[in-house]
């Protein structure tokens, strides 16, 4: 209704703008009205004259009588020019008029024969009921957290969007929407993986105690599965048995395949040099090795998803600019990617979004020494 409503209105703008220049007066008659008055002009100065004895009576006569003619023949050709002149004005408003008024009669019966006013809005419910592999990340998200709004219990929609957040960047987001989706469809080993990667990386490489769970569910529903066996044996390293983990890794180096080869080989050489002495501090997975060893098998599949991972906790960030946190893994993951110059505007973007906070300006100084971008 309000969609006609305005149509009425447009329409009634249009003929009006069409048609006001159309009401107007006339053609001006100014031109041959000055040229009467100067003929008025000149008999009353005959007139004038007679009287003070400066013409003679038939002189005076005789001019009067020509003026006079002047006078009457020029009223006579306004009068017949003018008539002529209102009755073609006349013809073309009332034509112009007539037009201006069709031209919504006629788009309104164009759109009735070949447009579709029968069809109706499509509704908001089958938006969301979209197919999702016809949408883009950030559709998918706003739908589906919209509909989880109304619908928390509704399992599978956690199931679908838990993975999306993963894949963003929003590693807390991701974990949550995990642990929703299992509480109330169940464990399998999808949501268990998902759950402790989402963890690992929110909590910038540490195996915590969620993930140790899960991984530790998931091992016993697939025995054969590598990346359980990886990570646990990264919590023990990060746990302090360091001998311990060396033993894992030795033991599943030689059956691995990329990635987790190179992170097993990466963690063989950490513990051996802080068995040799090099060090004691407890081991801190990089996110980007985390990442890595999360993604799938095929070369190309998992610099896709590693790269979408990065670009969407910079997307997040960009509307979030108080998580230190992630700023500091962007910034990390920048630099293991190669991707320097992106490290450096993210440093840059971080700094800018903590002006004023010396302790998190100071955290982001020494990041920014440690991996060699400048103080």
């Amino acid at each position: 209704m309000v969609l006609w409503v305005l149509f009425a209105v447009l329409a009634a703008a249009v003929v009006w703008a069409v048609t006001r220049p159309l009401l107007a007066p006339g053609p001006s008659t100014a031109t041959a009205d000055s040229e009467l008055a100067v003929y008025r002009d000149q008999l009353a100065e005959i007139e004038t004259e007679r009287a003070q004895g400066l013409l003679g009576g038939a002189e005076a006569e005789g001019a009067r009588v020509e003026l006079a003619r002047r006078v009457i023949r020029r009223s006579e050709e306004k009068q017949k020019t003018g008539a002529a002149a209102q009755e073609r004005f006349s013809g073309v408003r009332q034509a112009a008029v007539y037009a201006a008024a069709a031209i919504p009669v006629i788009g309104i019966g164009i759109y009735l024969a070949y447009g579709s006013p029968q069809l109706p809005g499509r509704p908001y419910a089958a938006r969301l009921e979209a197919p999702v592999d016809q949408s883009t990340a950030a559709d998918l998200v706003a739908r589906v957290e919209s509909h989880l709004r109304a619908n928390p219990e509704d399992g599978r929609g956690w199931d679908v969007l838990a993975p999306v957040y993963l894949r963003m960047g929003d590693f807390v987001q991701a974990a949550d929407a995990f642990q929703r989706a299992t509480r109330i469809l169940g464990e399998n080993p999808k949501r268990l993986a998902g759950l402790a990667r989402a963890t690992i990386m929110a909590q910038n490489g540490i195996v915590g105690e969620t993930a140790r769970v899960s991984y530790e569910k998931l091992q016993r529903l697939e025995p054969q599965s590598i990346e359980p066996q990886v990570w646990l044996a990264i919590a023990r390293e990060q746990d302090g048995d360091v001998k311990g983990a060396e033993a894992e890794y030795r033991r599943l180096l030689p059956g691995a395949e990329d990635p987790w080869k190179g992170l097993l080989e990466s963690r063989l050489a950490s513990v051996t040099a802080k068995l040799g002495g090099a060090t004691s501090e407890p081991p801190n997975v990089r996110p980007a090795d985390a990442a890595a060893a999360a993604a799938p098998t095929n070369p190309a599949d998992r610099d896709k998803m590693i790269n979408q991972m990065v670009d969407g906790l910079a997307a997040r960030l960009k509307d979030n600019g108080k998580d230190l946190d992630g700023w500091m893994r962007l910034v990390r993951s920048y630099v293991v990617l190669g991707r320097r110059e992106e490290a450096t505007t993210a440093l840059a973007s971080a700094r800018g979004a903590f002006a004023g906070d010396e302790k998190s300006l100071a955290e982001l100084n020494v990041l920014a020494e440690s991996l060699g971008l400048g103080s």
